[in-house]
């Protein structure tokens, strides 16, 4: 009613990247350094939580969650 293609006999077909394109490598090395980092920084907190657990201190600032010891 209100679009303005009247007929789609001439539609066509739009590619935002090709395949092996910059777009494409630059996209994956993006997702795979999120990828590493997300892994990365996860191994780094749950390090200092088990030291920190072991060493009877809280692991974040706040109220103690369940199964952390109480801040002394």
């Amino acid at each position: 009613m209100f679009s303005p293609i009247d007929s789609y006999d001439d539609a066509a077909v739009v590619f935002t990247f090709g395949g092996y394109s910059l777009g494409v490598w630059i996209s994956f090395i993006v997702a795979l350094l999120l990828f590493v980092g997300f892994f990365v920084r996860m191994v780094q907190h749950e390090n200092k939580a088990y030291t920190a657990i072991i060493e009877h201190k809280p692991v974040e600032p706040g109220p103690a969650a369940e199964g952390e010891p109480t801040p002394y």
